[in-house]
């Protein structure tokens, strides 16, 4: 990982921009300009130019947020938003000023079970996070019904604490979560998730931790929709319901291009695949196509998702904006006409359903979404 200093020429251009404004998360939320991306560029500058150093209220600011990938998402020069971010919290963390509550949230990870022989691996690090294993047994259900049968294994990824700094124990789990791997002799690995999948192709090389040789990666929603789209009987109590599809954080990270300039203009509605594009997208939305429903997409979806408080831990961290930030992406659903959110995350669906019932949406994990 670069150090800080390494993203000096972004910092500097970040500190004099606000064009991102409109796709701030909690900023919009709070109203408080401290929450910006702008105002974090400006402390990360004047910290790393010896200007200043390290206050307590700097390190939470840095933290009330998750690492900003949607502004990063929104950028027309593509400036790495989400990695400064992440590298500025590795070395918060590395010097001992995580607030205590981010060193918490990584100390309740669960832990890595024993290998069980297994070809096809589902590995539930988003259920781990959530502390319901029982969510990658709902998973496994799910693939038993398109045909793919296959075994569980809940444990984290690495994916949280990677995201609050704590680079070595996010190592340690990522290198736990190869050797289950290895030891389970699986040839091909589900992720239960978006952020299980990015943590498997892209946290454990940024870590230097290597799956065994020839297993392949998969998420959940492409195993789905492929069987689903290829005439598979399977069907869905909900079809025909208006739904609007929320991407976790996470799948941004991992689109294979970003949103265009033209989808970041004011009144833009579409198409809706400028708003990025990559099989993280397109798979899930496949899956609910081809299960009946009517989908509905506003601008902030794909890699304009706004976060719904669940991503990089904010959740844990600070619940009181992640509730905030799940009532408004509720809010955004309801405006759309959507009777129904839905979303390839069980991490996601498991923190908006807890505020579902008082914005009158109905929120579901795509997986469940198939009849038994």
């Amino acid at each position: 990982m670069k150090s800080v200093r390494e993203y000096r020429e972004a910092l500097y251009g970040c500190r004099f921009c606000s064009m991102c404004k409109p796709a701030a998360e909690v900023a919009n939320l709070t109203q408080f300009e401290s929450h910006t991306t702008r105002a974090r560029a400006i402390t990360l500058w004047r910290v790393q130019e010896g200007i200043a150093e390290w206050r307590p209220r700097d390190v939470e600011l840095l933290y009330e947020s998750t690492l900003d990938s949607i502004s990063q998402a929104w950028c027309v020069v593509d400036y790495p938003v989400s990695e400064y971010v992440l590298a500025a919290r590795a070395a918060v963390y590395a010097a001992g000023l995580a607030p205590p509550q981010v060193r918490d949230a990584v100390r309740r990870a669960a832990a890595v079970p024993p290998a069980e022989a297994a070809s096809v691996l589902l590995l539930g690090g988003e259920a781990a996070e959530a502390g319901i294993p029982e969510l990658a047994q709902d998973a496994v259900r799910a693939l038993g019904r398109v045909g793919t049968p296959a075994k569980a294994a809940v444990a984290p990824s690495g994916a949280l604490a990677y995201c609050l700094g704590d680079l070595e124990t996010a190592r340690a789990q990522a290198e736990a979560v190869a050797g289950l791997i290895r030891d389970a002799g699986a040839r091909s690995v589900v992720a239960d998730g978006p952020q299980t999948l990015w943590a498997l192709t892209r946290i454990l090389p940024d870590l230097g931790v290597q799956l065994p040789h020839g297993v392949g990666v998969h998420s959940l929603s492409e195993c789905l929709a492929g069987t689903l789209q290829s005439g598979s009987p399977t069907r869905s109590r909900s079809a025909g319901a208006r739904v609007l599809f929320h991407d976790s954080r996470a799948a941004s990270l991992l689109a294979e291009a970003p949103p265009t300039a033209e989808a970041i203009q004011p009144g833009y509605h579409g198409p809706e695949e400028t708003l990025g594009k990559g099989r993280i997208f397109d798979a899930p939305r496949q899956g609910l196509d081809a299960l009946g429903m009517q989908r509905l997409f506003s601008v902030w979806s794909r890699a304009l998702c706004k976060s719904c408080g669940a991503d990089d831990g904010l959740w844990l961290t600070y619940p009181a904006l992640a509730e905030g930030l799940a009532r408004q992406r509720l809010r955004e659903a309801k405006r759309q006409g959507a009777e129904l959110l839905v979303a390839d995350s069980p991490l996601c669906v498991t923190h908006l359903s807890r505020f579902a019932a008082g914005e009158g949406v109905e929120v579901c994990w795509l997986a469940a979404l198939l009849e038994g």
